[in-house]
């Protein structure tokens, strides 16, 4: 389940939302501008920040571990991690239990990017300096988004992995990659390139599946996942109908359980555009804008994929997808 830090209006196991600067008047759109949330299994699921505001890191934040695996995407302008500056889309994944950084922020910039912790018990920041360790742990306690997660102590054994469909290797504890170069990606039948990245616990670690679609691309059918999905736009846009009806109509729609909902059309999600869906609930008929969309879709436990369509099992590009996802869990068992 997505449980927010803060209130949000579900509609139909949905809510949507686009990051924006908070520092900024923003539109009373009823759009969430940005979101801190936890998906997935109630105890060792992953929790998700993805914001743009004032800086809330140390300038330069010190050389750190965390126990679990990461994924952290600049948004908006470049973020630096280490000796690294990466670019709008551009992201890093970070094995659990390796010292990395320093971090640098500045107050012009402020705090821009989407961080994503495996599993939120390994949120807490171990530290080399032990003054900085108190002084981390003081902040820990005071923070309210962690109320009633149990961290793990610095000892604790991390059966964590991180695979790719895509040939990046970890240099020693991290990789780089992001939407900017999609060509070492695989491409599908429509033309669409498809990334899979497994991160976190090896069996039912977080899924992300990183999309590059061109102008029109084939439509992704409605579907039912049996897990929490974050879906972001990091480029371009897409468009995505109510459950149950076809992308580009409106009006009262059937679901693919069978229940009556009340469409009201299409919802267009721009640049870093994001939908929460809640698992167990139907995800609308989706196809790609006239410059076609590059999303970031993050699936609390990779054991829930592929979806269910109303027909039954997916086909098209959601098999396609499932195959990729399939290869990727055999190498992880494999090298288990």
């Amino acid at each position: 389940m997505i449980t927010l830090l803060g209130s949000a209006t579900w509609h139909n196991g949905h809510v949507d939302g686009a990051i924006r600067d908070i520092r900024r008047p923003l539109p009373e759109d009823g759009l969430l501008s940005g979101a801190v949330l936890r998906m997935g299994d109630p105890d060792a699921g992953p929790v998700v920040a993805m914001s743009i505001e004032g800086r809330i890191f140390p300038r330069k934040a010190p050389v750190h571990l965390h126990k679990s695996d990461s994924f952290r995407m600049a948004l908006g302008e470049p973020i630096r991690v280490g000796g690294t500056s990466y670019a709008h889309g551009e992201f890093r994944l970070q094995r659990a239990d390796a010292f990395y950084g320093p971090e640098y922020w500045t107050d012009e910039v402020g705090t821009n990017q989407l961080l994503l912790m495996a599993d939120r018990r390994g949120l807490k920041p171990y530290l080399t300096d032990a003054q900085l360790q108190r002084l981390a742990d003081t902040a820990l306690a005071d923070d309210v988004s962690l109320e009633g997660v149990a961290m793990l102590p610095r000892d604790a054994d991390v059966p964590h992995a991180i695979a790719n469909s895509f040939g990046a290797v970890l240099r020693p504890s991290h990789f780089d990659a992001g939407f900017t170069d999609t060509t070492r990606w695989s491409t599908l039948s429509d033309g669409s390139r498809l990334a899979a990245v497994a991160l976190g616990d090896r069996e039912s670690g977080v899924l992300l599946l990183c999309w590059d679609r061109p102008p029109g691309a084939a439509a992704l059918p409605g579907f039912r996942l049996g897990t929490d999905l974050v879906r972001l736009v990091v480029e371009g846009s897409c468009r995505i109908g109510a459950p149950g009806t076809a992308a580009g109509s409106t009006g009262r729609s059937t679901d693919g359980s069978g229940d009556r909902t009340d469409g009201a059309g299409e919802v267009e999600l721009g640049r870093l555009g994001f939908r929460l869906q809640q698992e167990g609930t139907w995800h609308g008929t989706s196809r790609s804008g006239p410059a076609g969309s590059k999303e970031l879709w993050i699936v609390a436990d990779r054991r829930a994929w592929p979806p269910l369509t109303a027909a039954g099992p997916p086909e098209g590009l959601l098999a396609e997808a499932g195959a990729e996802v399939a290869a990727l869990t055999s190498r992880l068992a494999t090298a288990a």
